[in-house]
């Protein structure tokens, strides 16, 4: 053990205070330990202030001695993952420390990108997530790790397949036709996000993240930033909010390699459209085909329903078949990383390996990842700093299509297959015999196995950055980041596919590469001057962006074996295309404030994009805020042992989004053929006068501590859009039906609150829980200064006076009790203005309504982070109430027995159907062949509760107790366990309640509820 220490000692010395032989007059020693658990603690920095490079660091059993100057006043412990203690020079020369972990630390560090500021200075709205809340929870795209853990923002899952993009809003829907997604900005500059979709050649249903790209492992923070004072800074892109991701670095004090595996499995988080077995189907179908010979007045109902029953509901040569035992099976991960981390006063260094491999709830859905990275800083001289940072990623992934079609297996379970469908004929060959599918030959069993679509992700996204302390306080520094990208696609139909039928095997193949530059150069300037400290910024930036893609598709091939293209005898199609755009920009800020009490700050960018028109083409964003701290006033004394903390502050801004590439332009197109010679048309409306999409933001907020144990935070903001990028609908007459413009006015305001509280905080013991609440209310202003309304699509509304995702439907009025007939409102409109409440048993002739709306009410999440001795346990809760969607995929199955239905599926909810006089419920009579008109219009009888509390994360982890580690030679040894989606408590449990943000369910791949196992060690 002896040899152990001196080895360690021998290489930490010259890696942080060789040559540091100063003569000092007296000593300090002592020993570090965790305040968790009362272990040692080796490797921590220790040194005096203004002397960092004469520091030592603490050994293996947490002991050190540092050599202190007489007119020291101050001793500064620093260890990775831990809180900064700063301690006062003991007269003793005894001086032991307990050390606490970082995700407890509630005055985080606020990155905006363009500066870093800790909480208790920042003037803005922004909410601080630690790298350690998220690294264990058990998903591949980083935003669904957020779920629950800051107010504010909407996270709710598009598709469970693995990596899958979730839909995120900040502060609620502020666009029509513009991104409503945030911008995402990685170590100080922006990249691409959103889904592989927007770079794949064709198709991805799938919709897989950008962002799951990225190793969340390689985390240190995430800032989301939601006002105006900080994100105006990233004006055109930032009208959606701003996630700011820090990645590691390395710190002073030895390197610490961390080895980290774990595995797991799962299956869908809720009961995925539940449906009746064999038996029960053939009773219902049975009693409709009962229903309708006794309205027709046959002798004897039931012996026409005998004669009948077996065309629907027939047992197959195998028994009923269990679809979803066919077609679904365990989900399963695994995930192995390795990471180094290091450096002196010098230099420090980061970097990671990674492999990640998540196999979806059925067949062909799966995701592998493999993510390298490295960060590096380099002092140079006394004023000089240079750093890289540069992450490889590839994505290999295999999807299920999510459409309304035999190959999507969720829409086949949900609603197209039945018992008496089954997938294999007695000699092993696929079944071809599908009438719920219009008599067709579809297999859903066949298709998902030889079928698939694949996509391969390369990414590579580097940084170079350089600055020089030209004087005091005056830092210049340029930045210059490439972001590449290269997705590839592939498909493949077999023969006899759904898709496809009678082209005899189809292949399609693209790619699309992307590429984006950017470079920064700031200059900025920071210095006391007595109370008043002054912050300055200005930089100027470029922001260069390419695309370069083909695609062909093909078909007639030749075997099942020969799947490329080349070896099919029929090109179907063959596109290609280029294209450019350019953002050049003009940034300033200003931050100051006076004696820790008055706060006031300000920016201004100046945008000009390619995208617009050369008089529209320059956008001005700005912002002003300010925060009083009250609680630094003398008045404030008495109370300061209640009151430990309180903060005013307020915000004001505009920032916006901008139109897609070429959309002012009137464009000629061209790949027409025009009697065997080369075509043009026109494809597109000039609008020269198309311009920037403007969001104007209030904030207002309190934040206040009591006993310095529980910190709230209560926020107010007002968001208005104006001039929003919109498809004007035209005449047809000339041969467009829409045109891009700046038309209407969206508004969001709303509440927001956070308490966090620490519960506990011993040596032994800590428990700390952080609460959220959010409450938006989405409202259309205006929309084209005519209209006061418009119909969009099938079931939606954008009304003025009423949030932008409304259902637009006819109303349900239960199930009339005496003869079980569907009933609904009339609701014409009287002379009053008043809706007419009489009802009618036909669809067709009641009226269509808005008619409640997809935003939830409130939402949030409850977190709870516990530490005992070696074990550690959080979990989070989230919540979402008020909200409701609209069942796209009822249509298929809520016809109440007309024909089509009758090869198809039954929902158990038709349990509860009305069967008898004097029956009250909501499901009516089942009859068969009766007219198809509940599946033909949109009711409300399809609107249901999204209302649901569910256990979102839960981690609990063993660690091994530090004595026995040194032991062992190792820093840190810790088991655990990870789940998410573990529970779920909803009002409607038909489908999954995490709905996307317009509320419309179809048949997408629900959540998972994962189960994961891993072990984490570090040397």
């Amino acid at each position: 053990m002896n040899r152990i220490k001196l080895v360690v000692l021998i290489l930490t010395s010259l890696f942080l205070h060789v040559g540091t032989m100063y003569a000092q007059d007296r000593k300090v020693s002592g020993t570090v330990t965790t305040g968790q658990n009362n272990e040692s603690l080796v490797g921590v920095t220790i040194f005096v202030k203004g002397a960092e490079t004469m520091g030592v660091v603490s050994d293996i059993d947490g002991h050190y001695t540092l050599n202190v100057r007489p007119d020291a006043k101050e001793i500064t412990f620093r260890y990775i993952g831990m809180k900064e203690v700063r301690m006062p020079v003991p007269s003793n020369g005894i001086l032991n420390v307990k050390m606490m972990q970082e995700s407890t630390n509630l005055d985080e560090v606020v990155v905006t990108g363009y500066g870093n500021f800790s909480k208790s200075s920042f003037t803005g709205s922004a909410n601080t997530l630690k790298g350690d809340m998220i690294k264990d929870v058990p998903v591949l795209s980083v935003e669904q790790k957020m779920q629950g853990l800051t107010s504010g923002v909407s996270i709710t899952s598009g598709s469970g397949q693995p990596g899958a993009v979730p839909n995120i809003r900040i502060r609620g829907t502020g666009s029509y036709n513009a991104s409503n997604e945030p911008l995402y900005v990685i170590d100080g500059v922006p990249v691409a996000s959103g889904s592989i979709s927007n770079l794949a050649a064709y198709m991805n249903n799938a919709k897989t993240s950008l962002m799951a790209t990225i190793n969340p492992s390689d985390i240190e923070n995430i800032t989301v930033i939601k006002d105006a004072a900080a994100a105006s800074l990233y004006g055109s892109r930032a009208a959606n909010g701003v996630i700011l991701i820090t990645t590691k670095r390395g710190k002073s004090g030895g390197t610490q390699i961390t080895f980290k595996a774990d595995g797991g499995f799962g299956d869908i988080a809720t009961n995925f459209r539940p449906s009746m077995g064999g038996e029960e189907r053939r009773q219902i179908l049975h009693e409709g085909l009962v229903n309708y010979a006794t309205d027709l007045g046959y002798g004897n109902p039931q012996e026409y329903a005998n004669s009948q029953i077996d065309k629907y509901a027939s047992k197959p040569w195998s028994g009923y078949t269990d679809w979803r035992d066919v077609l679904f099976r365990k989900a399963k991960n695994q995930n192995y990383e390795i990471s180094a981390a290091g450096g002196n006063d010098k230099t420090t260094y980061f970097s990671s390996l990674s492999y990640s491999n998540q196999k979806g709830s059925v067949e062909n859905s799966e995701l592998k990842r493999y993510t390298a990275r490295l960060n590096l800083t380099q002092k140079v001289g006394k004023r000089g700093n240079i750093g890289g940072n540069i992450m490889f990623s590839q994505i290999d992934q295999r999807m299920n299509d999510e459409r309304t079609s035999f190959s999507n297996p969720f829409f086949a379970v949900g609603a197209m297959v039945s018992p008496s469908d089954f997938p294999y004929n007695e000699d092993g060959s696929y079944s071809n015999n599908f009438p719920g599918y219009g008599g067709g030959i579809a297999n859903p069993k066949r298709d998902i196995t030889l079928d698939y679509c694949k996509n391969r992700l390369t990414r590579i996204f580097a940084t170079g950055n350089a600055s020089i302390e030209l004087v005091k306080g005056l830092q210049l520094t340029e930045r210059l980041s490439y972001d590449y990208s290269i997705a590839k696609d592939f498909q493949y139909f077999n023969p006899n596919s759904s898709e496809y039928s009678g082209r005899n095997g189809v292949s399609n193949k693209g790619f699309n590469e992307y590429g984006r530059l950017t470079s920064s150069t700031s200059l900025g300037y920071a210095r006391d001057f007595g109370k008043h400290h002054l912050d300055v910024l200005a930089a100027y930036e470029i922001e260069s962006y390419t695309t370069d893609k083909a695609e062909g598709k093909t078909s007639n091939l030749p075997s099942e074996l020969l799947m490329e293209p080349d070896n099919a005898s029929l090109i179907n199609g063959f596109s290609g295309s280029v294209s450019a755009s350019r953002m050049l920009s003009y940034v300033t800020r200003a931050n100051y404030d006076y004696a820790n009490r008055y706060y006031i700050a300000g920016s201004y960018r100046r945008d000009g994009s390619s995208h617009l028109a050369p008089e529209n083409r320059w956008g001005d964003f700005w912002s002003v805020s300010g925060m009083w701290h009250v609680s630094q006033e003398s008045f404030m004394t008495p109370i300061r042992s209640v009151l430990s903390d309180l903060k005013l502050r307020a915000s004001y801004g505009v920032n916006g989004n901008q139109p897609g590439p070429n959309g002012y332009m009137g464009l000629y197109s061209y790949g027409k053929n025009y009697g065997g010679l080369p075509g043009s048309y026109e494809s597109s409306i000039a609008n020269p006068y198309l311009s920037w999409e403007k969001n104007y933001s209030f904030n207002t907020g309190i934040d206040f501590s009591l006993f310095e144990h529980v910190f709230i935070s209560l926020e107010y903001y007002s968001r208005q859009t104006k001039d929003l990028l919109f498809s004007m609908p035209i005449s047809m007459t000339n041969g467009f039906s829409n045109y891009l413009a700046n038309i209407g006015e969206l508004n969001n305001k709303g509440v927001e609150l956070e308490i966090r509280s620490t519960n506990f905080s011993r040596s032994d013991f800590d428990w700390m829980t952080v609460f959220n609440l959010s409450h938006n209310r989405n409202k259309i202003i205006t929309l084209d200064g005519r209209q006061q309304q418009i119909v969009q699509g099938e079931w939606y509304i954008q009304k003025v006076g009423l949030p932008f995702n409304s259902f637009y439907v006819r109303e349900f009025a239960g199930v009339n009790p005496d003869n079980g007939d569907a009933l609904y409102y009339i609701n014409s409109i009287d002379e009053k203005g008043d809706y007419n409440k009489e009802t009618t048993n036909d669809i067709a002739k009641a009226n269509p309504i808005p008619y409640k709306k997809a935003d939830p009410l409130i939402s949030g999440g409850l977190t709870n982070i516990l530490n005992y001795k070696f074990l550690d346990l959080s979990f989070t809760f989230t919540y979402s109430l008020g909200g409701n969607s609209i069942d796209k995929t009822a249509k298929y199955v809520e016809t109440d027995g007309d024909a089509a239905q009758y090869y198809r599926n039954i929902p158990v909810y038709y349990r509860d159907r009305w069967q008898k006089p004097g029956d009250v419920t909501n499901i009516p009579r089942f009859v068969y062949n009766q007219p198809n008109k509940a599946g033909s219009y949109a009711s409300s009888r399809r609107v249901h509760s999204t209302d649901h509390i569910r256990l979102k994360n839960l981690t609990l982890g063993a660690s091994l107790p530090q004595q026995w580690a040194s032991r062992l030679g190792i820093e840190k040894l810790r088991v655990y366990f990870a789940g998410t989606n573990l529970l779920t408590w909803s009002k409607w449990d038909f489908y999954d309640p995490e709905t996307p943000v317009n509320g419309e369910m179809n048949c997408e791949a629900p959540p998972l509820r994962m189960y994961n196992f891993g072990v984490e060690v570090s040397f």
